[in-house]
């Protein structure tokens, strides 16, 4: 029988130390692995998504920074030196286009390519006179959002019913009273919860089940809040018209019939006065 020796227990440490450190070194030298044409390389630090245009708030954290911002483009100008300027809804944020670059826009000038469309920007944040102002750089800088294209998020929410026709979302929304053909304020919503084609002039319809509906709404209603948009006041009614930068609805009634059922990304809410009391809300 051969002899047994046995280490001292501190020479078998040295030992695996010097193995784990050799190993590890080799590791960090190693090149790393090729990829060909088609294969996916591994994934990178992820890519911001874009910011809502009337998001005040989170804007004002990137002022002296590039960003990309999405939103609906309101309405659009032109300086007497050529400059271009594109307000996005909610009137929070400007985008400039300065004259060389209007220049460079192939197919037609951006004050007309982009009024009333929903656009993405990218370029550099800034103030001016104190107000959030975007730079368009180059034509690529700016790209029009197809809707139709963008996932729905089929997030629900559920009502509770916290008295006899009295019920609250779970963002603290209130609907309780009854319109004036003595529908309560639930039913009279979920009315844009379904296409109503033989009904005159324009329809929002929210994609879609109940639940969807709800989540919107109570989405719209905390995006407005926190981007600190201001409602339109009309004595003890207010409205606010919320951009969700998706599709959340389309255009239904026998407008939106002959139309072709155009895409809507906004919801349009109306409340007692600084209340959370919700009168309607529909896509718009």
């Amino acid at each position: 029988m051969r002899p047994y020796f046995r280490l001292p227990f501190s020479v078998l440490l040295i030992g695996c130390s010097l193995f784990a450190s050799a190993c590890a070194q080799e590791q960090a030298t190693a090149p790393a692995p090729a990829t060909t044409p088609g294969q996916a390389a591994a994934p990178g630090p992820a890519v911001a998504s874009a910011v809502p245009a009337n998001n005040v708030v989170e804007l004002r954290k990137l002022v002296g920074r590039e960003a990309t911002v999405a939103g609906r483009i309101a309405s659009t100008g032109s300086s007497s030196s050529g400059h271009q300027f594109l307000n996005f809804e909610g009137g929070v944020l400007s985008a400039f286009c300065p004259q060389p670059i209007v220049a460079k826009f192939s197919d037609g000038k951006p004050a007309d390519l982009f009024k009333g469309e929903q656009v993405e920007i990218t370029g550099p944040l800034s103030l001016f006179k104190g107000k959030l102002q975007i730079k368009i750089d180059s034509p690529q800088a700016i790209v029009l959002v197809k809707l139709e294209d963008k996932p729905v998020v089929a997030k629900q929410a559920t009502l509770k019913e916290i008295g006899q026709g009295v019920w609250m979302s779970p963002a603290g929304l209130r609907y309780a009273g009854r319109d004036p053909a003595g529908l309560t304020r639930v039913d009279h919503i979920r009315r844009h919860m379904e296409d109503q084609p033989n009904r005159d002039g324009p329809h929002g319809v929210f994609d879609g089940e109940e639940g969807v509906a709800w989540a919107v709404i109570d989405d719209a209603w905390r995006q407005a809040e926190s981007s600190k948009l201001r409602p339109q006041v009309e004595g003890d009614r207010s409205t606010l018209l919320v951009s969700m930068n998706r599709r959340i609805g389309y255009l239904g009634g026998s407008l939106g019939k002959e139309k072709g059922h155009p895409a809507l990304s906004r919801v349009f809410i109306v409340f007692e006065t600084d209340t959370k009391n919700i009168i309607t809300a529909f896509p718009r």
